[in-house]
């Protein structure tokens, strides 16, 4: 009776503050909202398409025109024309105004119906690695035809019969794609990292707003928490089934047990603020270690790096994180359908953070809150 009386205090005061304070409002909905937006905006296309590739054409023969016609006419390549103008072209090059540029030889269109295969070249920036390959993406299937049709040609020219090539069929496609978004699983890792950033900062803000001398029980510090608990849960949901709705996508697990996974994975990354806070001497401190926390979150999780294709140090590295076991879950709802003994066992694991960091923090919490001092 003293626990739930002391959790119901701390849950109606927090309640009654909760929306006073213009920095909750940040970090509770306007940040998180709005990077949200941003991210949207970001992948919303799926694939990039038309990027600026330069183009110097020095034959000027039908074939050249072909070529520089088709590839301006696939949808990764927008082409723009230097004339003869090498240097300005990979000056452009270098200051990243083009991403890519293609040069046609001269004399290409004459050696090719020779027999002499000239050879067109095509380079692209790699420190814009994304832009850079897909910029190129079309230029390798155009060749591939290019060769095929003049194979024919030459033969025939030469008096010679080609034979016949097999013909393969190269079929491919997602096994698991929810959504026809190429980037929507990044878009959707994105979201769900983020919400980590903020929980953990508003924790710390929350015990760094606690008055001096605070003696905090078990009760009390839950009772504190435990309306952001279901803000951010209710906000990660929200932003979820927007993310579903705009990318047309469809969830094959139950959105009662991904509703679970999340309350468990905001309790988690609530007790990370908590020891970030108790393990640190001022509140600007703890902010400061809420970077190194995010950097390795999105290094280690798989949002960057698949799981599978880190060394075993980083595996193990990652299997600390409580985001790895969060998106895994979330993943095998919506890709697959998921009973509830898996969803138990991620739950349980994500439990055992609060757990652990209780024991580590309960006498550090008290001395933290007791003699607090705060930088200005």
């Amino acid at each position: 009776m003293d626990f739930i009386s002391c959790f119901k205090k701390a849950f109606n005061n927090e309640i009654a503050w909760i929306f006073k304070h213009f920095t909750t409002h940040w970090l509770m909905w306007i940040l998180p909202l709005a990077i949200f937006i941003l991210i949207s905006s970001i992948f919303h296309r799926g694939v990039l398409f038309d990027l600026p590739v330069g183009y110097i054409d020095q034959d000027k023969s039908e074939l050249s025109r072909e070529i520089i016609r088709d590839l301006d006419a696939a949808a990764h390549a927008d082409l723009i024309n230097y004339d003869s103008d090498l240097d300005q072209a990979k000056l452009g090059l270098q200051k990243s105004t083009i991403y890519a540029l293609l040069y046609i030889p001269p004399n290409f269109e004459a050696d090719l119906l020779s027999g002499r295969q000239p050879t067109p070249f095509l380079y692209y920036n790699a420190l814009y690695y994304s832009a850079g390959l897909y910029s190129i993406m079309d230029y390798s299937g155009l060749i591939t035809t290019l060769n095929e049709r003049y194979r024919t040609v030459l033969a025939n020219k030469i008096g010679l019969t080609v034979p016949p090539l097999a013909k393969i069929n190269f079929n491919y496609d997602g096994l698991y794609n929810s959504s026809g978004n190429s980037m929507y699983f990044q878009q959707f890792s994105a979201v769900v990292h983020l919400l980590q950033l903020f929980v953990v900062s508003l924790t710390i803000h929350l015990l760094g707003k606690l008055p001096q001398r605070t003696r905090p029980n078990y009760a009390f510090v839950l009772g504190k928490l435990a309306p952001y608990t279901i803000w951010y849960t209710a906000l990660l949901i929200f932003e979820i089934a927007l993310l579903v709705f705009f990318s047309h996508a469809r969830v094959s697990g139950s959105p009662i047990a991904m509703l679970i996974v999340v309350f468990f994975y905001v309790m988690a990354a609530q007790s990370i603020g908590v020891l970030l806070f108790s393990f640190t001497k001022t509140t600007i401190d703890a902010y400061m270690y809420i970077g190194l926390l995010v950097g390795l979150a999105l290094t280690y999780s798989g949002t960057m790096v698949p799981e599978l294709a880190m060394p075993k140090v980083a595996q193990v590295i990652s299997s600390i994180e409580p985001l790895t076991y969060a998106l895994n879950r979330l993943f095998d709802l919506f890709l697959r359908h998921t009973d509830y003994l898996s969803v138990f066992k991620t739950c349980s694991i994500l439990l055992i953070y609060p757990f652990i960091i209780t024991l580590l923090v309960r006498k550090r919490l008290v001395k933290r809150l007791y003699h607090k001092e705060e930088s200005v």
